[in-house]
């Protein structure tokens, strides 16, 4: 299947309307393919994850988990490359990224089970493993503010915009009451230290100093990713 502009609908059906198998549905030589414009893709992203209570309700945790691996894992697709593409409109590319958030606030929330991935704690949901891989998947590598290789298109100042917004995006995340989310953000932010230690210091700092009851466990994994030292 080859549809240039799909609906919504068409979308989500091709992204999480499959079983869950080993190797995943993509892999298949016979696979379904969507041809989309950059800026489509990037509109698909923000519409799913604005509205993934809703859109994807009807499928099981390990079909959503599948799906976004899909989407997210350049080793899987290059769909989320449409958010670093300089041919779509920065507005469009800004909003998928804060998208990310009511996926957060509500599929991941809802959804996934209060265990820590980083220390492989059992009873977890099959969907903790895209909650908490999140960041390393998508192709976001963080530089330095002033770094002459820009991501996006050598725009530096569109470059500049784009990783405050992410920062901010985990930042948000960092505060949904939720250790599963909590670890997500953190192993993200641990990430992105490597281009803004003071962003990402500041960030986890008020984080700390907000949430006095926190599990030592994950206070102890915030002060590592205050440090960059997350795997």
């Amino acid at each position: 299947m080859t549809v240039s502009d799909p609906d919504l609908r068409i979308w989500i059906d091709y992204v999480f309307d499959h079983p869950v198998s080993d190797p995943a549905w993509h892999w298949a030589p016979e696979a379904a393919c969507l041809t989309l414009t950059p800026t489509r893709e990037a509109e698909l992203y923000a519409e799913t994850f604005e509205r993934s209570e809703e859109l994807l309700q009807r499928f099981s945790s390990a079909q959503v988990d599948q799906g976004l691996d899909y989407l997210t894992s350049n080793m899987c697709s290059s769909h989320m490359f449409a958010l670093l593409d300089p041919s779509v409109p920065e507005v469009t590319r800004l909003r998928a990224v804060r998208s990310f958030v009511p996926l957060f606030e509500t599929t991941m929330r809802r959804r996934c089970s209060e265990r820590l991935s980083h220390l492989n704690e059992p009873g977890t949901d099959p969907l903790n493993s895209s909650c908490y891989m999140w960041w390393d998947r998508l192709p976001f590598c963080p530089s330095p503010p002033h770094d002459e290789d820009s991501r996006l298109g050598g725009d530096q100042g569109l470059q500049a915009r784009f990783d405050e917004e992410t920062l901010q995006v985990m930042a948000r995340i960092l505060g949904i009451p939720h250790d599963a989310c909590r670890e997500s953000a953190l192993h993200g932010l641990g990430h992105w230290h490597l281009g803004y230690p003071d962003e990402v210091s500041s960030i986890i700092d008020r984080f700390l100093l907000s949430s006095p009851a926190l599990r030592e466990e994950l206070r102890v994994y915030a002060d590592a990713a205050r440090r960059g030292m997350v795997l």
